[in-house]
């Protein structure tokens, strides 16, 4: 178990609303339905393939973007967001020495708007402030998401192609979560 996944599991207990808890192979057909929740919109602007079509290509790219993920942040704490006993999204996070990166955070469509990601980025953002370390993620130019990294004090630090890179620095005082879940 890793300093973030121990940190967070702590943070927000099996039991709580939201728990979390260690990602295992069980969780693949979860993590299939988040990545065709984000991207169906987009794929279903391609001509001429079917829905099933869709599917299997976005299945895919999923596979790939779980294999980047573990190539790429392998210490990092892949955890699952759950509600009830009820799987409803992931988290994942990395550390080092000198940042934590919030890898990935989704919900499942149903559970979105319901102030479950903020509390989740609260959890984070507590831990990277108890070990003073700032905190990176990545956004897509045209996510929603972005207002709300904002308002936890992120600020844009570059640009990546389709994502935009942002940094909280260590001990940004966050606002009240009842402002964020306004």
């Amino acid at each position: 178990m890793t300093h973030a996944s121990s940190g967070l599991l702590s943070l927000l207990p099996l039991g709580g609303e939201p728990g979390l808890r260690m990602q295992t192979g069980n969780d693949q057909a979860l993590l299939g339905d988040l990545y065709l929740s984000r991207r169906w919109a987009e794929v279903s602007a391609v001509p001429g393939w079917s829905d099933a079509q869709r599917r299997a290509f976005l299945l895919s790219q999923e596979q790939l973007q779980r294999s980047h993920y573990h190539q790429h942040y392998p210490e990092a704490a892949f955890l699952i967001v759950d509600c009830a006993g009820t799987a409803i999204g992931r988290l994942c996070v990395d550390q080092d020495a000198c940042a934590m990166r919030i890898v990935d955070i989704a919900l499942l469509p149903h559970w979105q708007g319901r102030g479950i990601g903020s509390r989740l980025l609260h959890a984070v953002l507590q831990l990277a402030d108890r070990q003073g370390l700032a905190c990176h993620l990545s956004v897509e130019h045209s996510s929603p998401a972005r207002r709300l990294y904002e308002r936890l004090g992120f600020q844009v630090c570059g640009e990546a192609g389709p994502y935009t890179p942002m940094q909280r620095p260590v001990g940004r005082p966050q606002p009240p979560k009842e402002a964020l879940d306004a």
